[in-house]
């Protein structure tokens, strides 16, 4: 097999799957922090709160990233699909004129603020290589389902929008009206699997300075707001028209 065709029907499978990309990071995360020694971290609580503080911050720039893109893209995009590829026009303004690929630029942000509160570099290296090597796979059978449907339209897009890291001095605004609507119906899933996997983290994290395992008060608070959170969003996209 060719090697376009090879990393084009790679780049399908991992398309309809990317969804569950995300437990990669559990599969290598856990067992490696368990093994870990977080004798640094135990020693210095000012450290630990840095560390948390640190990690949420770059979370939550990833998912305001995510909310921008969202609230601004049209329905039957290239930026909203999420089975197949599905583009009636081009998405080239807001975050499109700056990088190829926001959403994904996101997704990393909040994969490496995850792996961040881990404190462990191999595993955050381990990490971006996976993560470039299964989504650049990804966004080649996007782009090349792109140039086949719009062909000079997103060459012209393509030569001047980098792939991955943004250029900022690019940036054209988006003419359409943010909705707010749509945030609401397509993001709150990824809030409630970032904020679930931060609590197991923190769980597995603290199993293993501890060698025991711990559950808090906070724990407790965390994990009923995460549940009231999604519970709550989901019964009223499927149970109401709020959100259509």
């Amino acid at each position: 097999m060719a090697l376009i065709n090879s990393l084009d029907k790679n780049g399908k499978f991992l398309f309809r799957y990317r969804g569950q990309l995300p437990l990669l990071f559990f599969i290598l995360a856990i067992p490696i922090t368990y093994f870990y020694e977080y004798d640094f971290l135990a020693s210095s609580p000012l450290l630990k709160d840095f560390v948390l503080i640190c990690s949420c911050l770059v979370l939550l720039f990833g998912h305001i990233i995510r909310i921008i893109i969202i609230g601004y893209c049209d329905e039957h995009t290239s930026g909203r699909n999420r089975h197949e590829q599905v583009a009636h026009h081009l998405n080239t303004k807001g975050c499109y004129s700056m990088v190829r690929h926001p959403l994904y630029f996101a997704n990393f942000l909040i994969w490496i603020g995850l792996s961040f509160y881990l404190v462990n570099p191999m595993l955050s290296l381990v990490l971006c290589l996976c993560y470039w090597l299964f989504y650049e796979r990804i966004m080649f059978t996007e782009e090349m389902f792109l140039l086949n449907k719009f062909g000079s339209e997103f060459e012209r897009w393509a030569n001047k929008v980098p792939t991955f890291i943004p250029n900022v001095y690019l940036y054209e605004k988006s003419t359409n009206k943010f909705s707010i609507k749509s945030v609401c119906t397509n993001e709150y899933p990824s809030v409630v699997s970032t904020a679930t996997s931060l609590l197991i983290l923190i769980l597995v994290r603290r199993y293993s300075m501890e060698k025991s395992f711990i559950w808090l008060w906070s724990d407790v608070y965390f994990a009923s707001s995460i549940l009231v959170f999604g519970l709550s969003f989901r019964w009223i996209k499927h149970r109401t028209a709020w959100f259509k």
